[in-house]
């Protein structure tokens, strides 16, 4: 989570000197400077603006708070005000609600030169956007904008999560990271002002899930609904969705059925009718076992003592 406070420029100076041990100060005309302690990092805004992250950000943030009386803004309305206008490396990943289909996940660059033109073109959270609406828009930004996209498999993804039972969360970090390190080395020299990953999990427990890889990207900020933070977040989001919807084409025409989206009762349904025509083992190649309903479609040719191949 994160947490923001409004400060006069007396109360912002004073703040500096407290975490005087802490500063690291950045080359940035946004960042004035950043304090890590053990457990926290606090981020001071030219705007006067003070970002309160990690695990004692409340602690943090509720001695200051209390001390001048301040109001606090949501976190994910004050994001938008620190970040819209700057050029961002933006991430996010689709397909972990569905129950067929593989996990995407996107990381795009996006100038602050290049925001209007994106947002004329309509890009905005691939969950406000229709199929059609998506994939046209895709199509617009693809060659306007740098970006790396991950597609994993569900075979892929059933083998990965025999071994780490936190859900996604590791698969999503692992890919995360990955696409983000790519756009990194596509970009060479050219200076962006932050990353955002549409936040998932705690910022603590991401580094976690990363813990055994080599190369971790850690100049990272975690937003709650980070399409709403910077277009280039919601540009990531329409990218991974577009590339969603075309392997999920790919493994109809495959399968002779078209596949739905998400893991309703009527998804239940066609998974219990392609292992009729092809058996169990289908399952593994066109779905993800880990969601809830595998264990419904088990439980219907249990209860139905129905044949079926292997």
């Amino acid at each position: 989570m994160s947490r923001a406070i409004k400060v006069t420029s007396d109360q912002m100076n004073s703040m500096l000197e407290y975490y005087a041990n802490f500063l690291q100060y950045q080359e940035n005309s946004h960042i004035i400077a950043r304090a890590r302690t053990e457990n926290a990092v606090i981020t001071f805004y030219s705007t006067n603006t003070v970002l309160f992250q990690g695990i004692s950000e409340l602690t943090e943030y509720s001695y200051w708070a209390e001390k001048w009386g301040l109001k606090t803004t949501k976190a994910n309305e004050e994001a938008k005000s620190l970040y819209e206008n700057l050029s961002v490396i933006g991430s996010d990943e689709v397909g972990t609600g569905d129950y067929f289909g593989p996990i995407v996940v996107c990381s795009t660059f996006v100038s602050k030169e290049q925001i209007p033109q994106l947002k004329q073109l309509g890009v905005k959270d691939s969950k406000l956007l229709t199929d059609e609406a998506i994939n046209e828009i895709a199509y617009k930004i693809k060659d306007l904008i740098t970006y790396s996209l991950l597609v994993l498999s569900p075979e892929k993804i059933n083998s990965l999560n025999q071994t780490n039972q936190d859900n996604f969360n590791f698969i999503k970090a692992f890919l995360h990271n990955c696409a983000i390190n790519s756009i990194l080395k596509k970009l060479h020299n050219v200076k962006y002002d932050a990353i955002i990953i549409d936040e998932f999990t705690p910022k603590e427990k991401y580094f976690q899930y990363l813990n055994n890889h080599p190369q971790v990207e850690k100049n990272i900020t975690m937003v709650p609904n980070g399409e709403k933070a910077h277009v280039a977040v919601a540009a990531a989001s329409v990218l991974a969705r577009a590339a969603f919807l075309q392997e999920l084409k790919k493994m109809s025409q495959q399968w002779q059925v078209e596949l739905l989206k998400g893991a309703s009762n009527m998804v239940d349904k066609q998974a219990i009718a392609l292992v009729k025509k092809y058996g169990f083992k289908t399952l593994s190649k066109v779905a993800k076992m880990k969601f809830a309903n595998t264990e419904r479609v088990y439980d219907y040719f249990n209860s139905h003592k129905s044949s079926v191949n292997e």
